[in-house]
């Protein structure tokens, strides 16, 4: 895919893997439409890179997504990268987070979606999904469902829009960000992605055709594996990686 010219745009591109890939993009050429909360963060990106234009967008504000789709133009592609996550035991949650995090992972990858169908005739969209997506992750319970809607619905979407836009679900294991610098994810910190390969991963994927992609060979391994095995049994493996000692 030439991208010199092309108007791309990238949700959560203030940081980790929104913001590598958007450099990418830039630097092969692309106009990138960078959008986050985090405003200075992204008018610093773009003084480095005059190509990306730096667009403030809260994904928990309807108003703000509508606004932002009815003037956005014509764009050659998106990314709708942007999300969050919690681990900890469901009971000791929030619904004030939990409610966030679909607002943020499902709510506004819709509201996106459909906003931006005309915008995007004849373009590429990429819905950021997760592994979380593929195996149902104990202490990440609302996570997990929120991933594994991302799967579904862009699969779908790849089916019905066929010919019209081209619909990829890019689905990464966990990756060495600021999402995942927490405790609780302590004892993964040496299995985490480099957000470099991940995003090189990703740019490869965008310009592609394909529907579906899981980078990483141990990631598609653990992927094929759990098609075969109980789910529950996969789930009960994974509570003991998450469980606090």
């Amino acid at each position: 895919m030439q991208l010199t010219g092309q108007r791309v745009l990238v949700t959560g591109a203030s940081s980790g893997l929104g913001r590598a890939l958007s450099i990418r993009l830039a630097e092969a050429g692309a106009i990138v439409l960078a959008t986050a909360r985090r405003l200075d963060r992204l008018e610093a990106l773009a003084e480095a890179y005059p190509s990306i234009e730096p667009h403030r967008l809260d994904l928990t504000d309807v108003r703000a997504i509508a606004d932002f789709c009815a003037d956005v133009g014509h764009l050659d592609g998106a990314v709708l990268n942007a999300g969050i996550t919690a681990v900890e035991p469901f009971v000791d949650g929030s619904n004030i987070i939990d409610v966030a995090m679909v607002d943020t992972n499902i709510v506004a990858n819709i509201r996106l979606t459909r906003g931006l169908v005309t915008a995007l005739q004849g373009g590429r969209l990429v819905l950021v999904g997760s592994m979380a997506g593929e195996v149902a992750l104990p202490y990440q319970a609302v996570y997990s469902g929120t991933k594994g809607f991302i799967r579904n619905f862009g699969l779908a979407l790849g089916a019905e829009w066929a010919g019209d836009i081209s619909v990829g679900v890019f689905a990464p294991g966990g990756i060495a960000t600021e999402m995942t610098d927490i405790d609780a994810m302590e004892k993964l910190k040496g299995q985490l992605a480099d957000v470099e390969e991940v995003a090189s991963a990703l740019m490869t994927f965008y310009q592609s055709e394909q529907r579906y992609s899981i980078p990483g060979r141990a990631n598609r391994m653990s992927a094929y594996a759990a098609r075969f095995l109980p789910a529950p049994l996969i789930s009960r493996m994974m509570e003991r990686v998450f469980r606090s000692e």
